[in-house]
């Protein structure tokens, strides 16, 4: 009888570690989305400002780009699609400029750095939840 109790007790407390290993996994991959996401804000921001708003291609903005979509896609499908063409965007800009409807596609960097600060908040409250 104690011994059926205990292989209960144990079974339950593998299962409940699964748990809180996914949870916090999952939160984790979270954390990296939301840093991959500023860290191709603040690039772009950067590479704006030291090119004079030089709209060239440029292969590491798409792949910060790339990269945060990759990382984003378990959270939020909408926001990493608008980062897929934020990274196809920087691989060929001047494509997109001569489409102003392809360009609707494409976020403005003041509101993905609003989202990714809304995100922030949001993942700050989570982590002191802990």
């Amino acid at each position: 009888m104690i011994a059926d109790i205990l292989s209960v007790l144990g079974l339950f407390g593998n299962a409940l570690e699964k748990v809180m290993t996914k949870k916090g996994t999952r939160l984790e991959k979270k954390i990296t989305a939301v840093g991959d996401l500023q860290k191709a804000i603040n690039a772009t921001k950067s590479y704006l400002v030291s090119s004079h708003k030089n709209y060239s291609p440029n292969s590491t903005l798409s792949n910060l780009w790339n990269t945060a979509f990759v990382s984003m896609v378990p959270f939020d499908k909408v926001l990493a699609n608008q980062l897929r063409d934020k990274g196809r965007f920087w691989s060929d800009p001047k494509s997109w400029l001569n489409k102003p409807s392809s360009m609707e596609l494409i976020p403005d960097l003041k509101d993905l750095d609003e989202k990714c600060e809304e995100m922030m908040i949001t993942l700050n409250f989570r982590i002191t939840k802990r």
